[in-house]
């Protein structure tokens, strides 16, 4: 017995050896749990979704939006294009807000879609129980909305409505630069065609034209229309009255609603008279209320606008 004792005795430099193999083990392995908690975090701390990107030939691609949706683009517009494809984000302080509005069910309204980034985060927040409707003038970027809509299974309750919203039915054109798209504008009186610049005809409708129904009302509006907000309140008045839940973000640029005949004083008022109040848009997602008054004050810069007729995170 103390000879088979004897011969399992090890010496120091295989019990030194023993002690290194452990260490490394151990130190691989707190290794590998490290790196699972950076990714954990910087997946919840950084706005960045890594993403991948295919592109299909004739300027458009297929990318990730936030790291899970996927999304159509056109690859010559230097504004949202680039940073969908490579971030898989765009404007992520209003899109956070943005969802943070919606509710499951909710009917979301994105007018002035552009390539669809709010109506898409819109389906992926109301779910299959609620409604998006997205309007969107440019003939090239509504039927890249319509394809990305088919492609993550949301044409049961989106829809393209390939149009201006507009205070009455009618025709005008569309002016815009493939490289800044998401800038497309209603052609104003007076102004010249710039060098550059592409034109197609589009057609303006009202909204309560569109939804003549009384029973049908509108929870969260995302609105950017390059100038033409106040026509399209006015279109709208009939179903903002009927819908006393809805919210309403949009761009607030002062300086372009002159340029098609309005100003910020009368956007201002026909929301006022509506019962709504209003709030500015922090780089944080957070909101300041801002008087009327103010805004109505305005004639230059560009901000976003939150107005609703009562906390805008009631339930």
């Amino acid at each position: 017995m103390l000879k088979r004792l004897l011969r399992k005795r090890t010496s120091p430099a295989e019990t030194a050896a023993t002690a290194a193999k452990l260490a490394m083990q151990t130190s691989t392995v707190v290794a590998h749990r490290l790196e699972e908690a950076i990714g954990f975090f910087a997946g919840r701390s950084n706005p960045h979704h890594y993403t991948a990107t295919a592109y299909l030939g004739d300027n458009t691609v297929l990318a990730l939006l936030h790291g899970r949706i996927l999304i159509y683009l056109d690859t010559r517009g230097t504004d949202l294009a680039p940073h969908v494809m490579m971030f898989g984000i765009w404007e992520p302080n209003y899109t956070q807000l943005f969802q943070r509005l919606i509710r499951p069910g909710d009917v979301v309204f994105d007018i002035g879609a552009h390539l669809g980034v709010y109506a898409l985060l819109g389906c992926v927040a109301t779910g299959t129980g609620g409604q998006v409707h997205a309007f969107e003038p440019n003939p090239r970027f509504a039927a890249l909305l319509t394809r990305s809509l088919a492609v993550n299974g949301f044409r049961g309750f989106a829809k393209v409505h390939n149009l201006a919203v507009g205070a009455a039915e009618g025709q005008s054109e569309l002016r815009f630069n493939w490289e800044f798209a998401g800038g497309g504008h209603l052609a104003t009186p007076r102004a010249r065609v710039a060098p550059g610049v592409e034109t197609v005809p589009c057609r303006v409708a009202a909204i309560d034209d569109l939804f003549p129904d009384p029973a049908f009302t509108v929870d969260v509006i995302k609105m950017d229309v390059e100038g033409t907000e106040t026509q399209a309140v006015r279109g709208m008045a009939g179903l903002l009255a009927r819908s006393p839940r809805v919210r309403i973000l949009f761009e607030f640029a002062p300086g372009l609603q002159k340029a098609h005949g309005s100003s910020a004083a009368e956007l201002i008022g026909l929301l006022e008279a509506l019962g709504f109040a209003f709030w500015t848009v922090g780089a944080d997602s957070g909101i300041a209320p801002v008087a009327a008054t103010d805004l109505a004050s305005r004639t230059g810069d560009i901000i976003n606008i939150l107005a609703a007729r009562s906390d805008p995170f009631a339930a």
